[in-house]
């Protein structure tokens, strides 16, 4: 059963901004503002099983070449969670995402995630219900591949966390750098080291445990 997700924003520090998309291991944790977050009606401190499913297709781009996805989910094996409590900055820890459809050089191809991403945000939320948070996921690795292209995704994708319909969205665009890509083998030359990435995609949130709400 999905819950409704609010998040307020504490007057606590002066952090980056969080929340979206996809890296590989590399430059260091970004963080984000501090928020308040109760899960169930408490904002004990804690943490909380979330899973997720994309609406529509996903997008994956270099310069030379658009690749997409037909759907995408976090399961609820391995375990992701969203944190409770005051003054937090990991909003969530999102530990595997199942991407499906994957297209490219060579046709179908496996996207395989690795660590633990974390959600972040300093976009502005009030005690209501309807706050669209921006932000950043950071410390995510993606690896993509097939029989004739195999190349790694590093760093973070820029979105937003829609309260009122607990809709995650990844837009990171404009090949800003915020996304990398190396560690290329073959790839029919369309995908090269260094190049700037794009990624987009909508993910529906639901909590396992109730209600997220501001305390």
């Amino acid at each position: 059963m999905e819950h409704q997700m609010k998040i307020k924003h504490a007057a606590i520090g002066t952090a980056a901004l969080a929340l979206a998309g996809v890296a590989v291991a590399g430059p260091a944790l970004a963080t984000g503002s501090a928020y308040t977050v109760a899960v169930g009606g408490s904002s004990a401190a804690g943490t909380h099983t979330i899973t997720a499913a994309s609406s529509g297709t996903l997008s994956f781009a270099v310069p030379t070449l658009t690749m997409g996805c037909s759907s995408a989910a976090v399961p609820a094996s391995p375990v992701s969670t969203v944190a409770s409590g005051t003054g937090i900055t990991d909003l969530a820890s999102i530990n595997k995402i199942n991407f499906s459809g994957c297209t490219g050089p060579g046709g179908s191809l496996t996207v395989t995630t690795v660590g633990s991403w974390k959600l972040h945000g300093t976009g502005a939320a009030t005690s209501g219900a309807t706050d669209v948070v921006a932000g950043h996921v950071d410390n995510i690795t993606a690896t993509v591949s097939n029989a004739v292209c195999r190349f790694t995704v590093t760093g973070k994708a820029d979105g937003s966390f829609d309260e009122a319909a607990q809709k995650l969205t990844v837009a990171e665009t404009g090949f800003t750098g915020n996304l990398k890509v190396s560690n290329v083998t073959g790839c029919l030359g369309q995908v090269v080291n260094g190049q700037n990435a794009n990624f987009s995609g909508v993910f529906n949130v639901a909590s396992a445990d109730g209600a997220i709400n501001v305390s």
